[in-house]
């Protein structure tokens, strides 16, 4: 996993650091950057594991965030120099802007006991400015091997479903082709189901029978054929009716998205925005057990971005990070075991009302400094 996340220059990371666990939430205020946080993860582990491209002016498989145009200076180490960089078990991996060009460093290759990366591009263009840089000091002077990093952050996965997205028809998933989403919003769920049923019958009898359990008037969960290359999902009412995409309502869209989830075909990092969104308090718990099931079950990653003490509540305190933003220094992030009086604090509050408590805008400074308003 990911144990230690590091952006400078990225959006309003200036100078960001930030700790996390196999299953991890940063909360804060709107616009302190818990989704740049994720963003920013997320460009970090495509470099590692795959590569970008340009089409029509704009980039696939998402929006980097990144510069379309090199900086003017030419200093390696100027503090405008835009770094990612995360450590990973054994090891760490980065990408940094302003760096020699592509050209110059054609044929460079570095001896693994000198560097990380070997010299190796990363680029999602062959005129890009970014490459892989080295950490100054490995871990315990360790040097693993460029593959070995890599194959630890090979793929990240970032929902932020959309019930319109979820609802609308898709095309079926080929046998070849590993199972996912179209994109953030939760595209090709109908397809995801077709394939899950045909791939694993026992895991959509478990997502059917937990469907009744939870959303008692469902008798049971179709995948119409609606063309030769489209499907829909609909539903059978314990009455007989029958439901399609369209008229079914978002809480039960959102919670068939998560359940979709655990059989997915497994990534290193999947990132979650909002998970508490359009859910009843009771479902939202059992999304988060569905998140920490895929966590245990595939050795994936989990980190979300949130505002619900809900959520907040199902998690341990190393678990949960404050994140707060100022004009002056950018996004910070702690770990809400680290904040002053933790203890003391805890023994009031349950987790997520510890932050709830404090979570105006303006008092998560006592929270984090240990002073009182």
């Amino acid at each position: 996993m990911i144990h230690t996340f590091y952006a400078r220059n990225y959006g309003c990371l200036v100078d960001t650091e930030a700790s996390l666990t196999p299953l991890h939430a940063f909360i804060g205020p709107n616009d302190s950057g818990k989704s740049t946080l994720l963003h920013g993860m997320r460009t970090l582990v495509q470099f590692a594991g795959s590569h970008f491209q340009q089409d029509k002016g704009r980039w696939k498989p998402f929006d980097p965030y990144l510069p379309t145009e090199p900086p003017s200076h030419e200093l390696p180490q100027s503090p405008h120099d835009i770094l990612l960089e995360c450590g990973v078990d054994g090891g760490w991996y980065a990408i940094k802007t302003g760096l020699r060009s592509l050209e110059e460093r054609t044929g460079e290759r570095r001896s693994s006991d000198t560097s990380l990366y070997h010299g190796r591009s990363v680029a999602p263009r062959p005129s890009t400015w970014f490459s892989t840089v080295p950490r100054d000091a490995p871990q315990e002077g360790k040097h693993p091997s460029e593959r070995h990093i890599l194959s630890q952050i090979y793929q990240a996965r970032l929902v932020r479903f959309d019930p319109d997205a979820l609802r609308e028809p898709s095309g079926l998933i080929p046998e070849t082709q590993p199972v996912g989403f179209l994109d953030d919003r939760g595209h090709g769920l109908a397809g995801i189901y077709f394939a899950i049923r045909n791939r694993n019958d026992d895991a959509f009898s478990r997502i059917v029978d937990d469907v009744r359990r939870h959303f008692p008037t469902i008798k049971g969960l179709r995948v119409k054929v609606v063309t030769s290359s489209e499907v829909v999902l609909e539903v059978e009412l314990v009455n007989g009716a029958r439901v399609e995409a369209a008229r079914l309502s978002e809480g039960l869209l959102y919670y068939l998205a998560f359940a979709a989830l655990r059989y997915m075909d497994p990534v290193s990092l999947l990132l979650v925005e909002e998970p508490e969104n359009g859910l009843h308090p009771a479902r939202i718990a059992e999304v988060m057990r569905i998140l920490r099931a895929i966590v245990e079950e595939s050795g994936t990653q989990v980190l979300m971005a949130t505002h619900s003490p809900l959520v907040v509540n199902e998690l341990k305190p190393d678990e949960v990070s404050v994140v707060t933003r100022t004009a002056e220094g950018g996004t910070r992030v702690k770990r809400i075991k680290d904040t002053p009086d933790f203890e003391e604090r805890s023994k009031i509050y349950a987790l997520g009302e510890l932050w709830i408590a404090y979570a105006n805008g303006e008092d998560e400074a006592p929270l984090l400094e240990g002073t009182e308003p």
